[in-house]
């Protein structure tokens, strides 16, 4: 995650809070995290974040 920069790892934070992302928006961050940064690893874990608040409905609704 030293790639990214400070100002986007925030962002990423806050969007993990629950009840502050769409499961689209997650994994979109997924994405970007394994396009842009090469971080499979961290990708993988906001992967697994979106459908975990998924079943317990901690995602926002769109």
């Amino acid at each position: 995650m030293t790639r990214i920069a400070d100002e986007r790892v925030l962002e990423i934070y806050n969007a993990l809070r629950p009840y502050r992302s769409t499961k689209k928006e997650l994994l979109d961050i997924a994405a970007e995290l394994e396009s842009r940064y090469q971080a499979a690893v961290c990708a993988a874990l906001v992967r697994e974040a979106a459908e975990v608040y998924e079943k317990r409905g901690r995602l926002r609704q769109s």
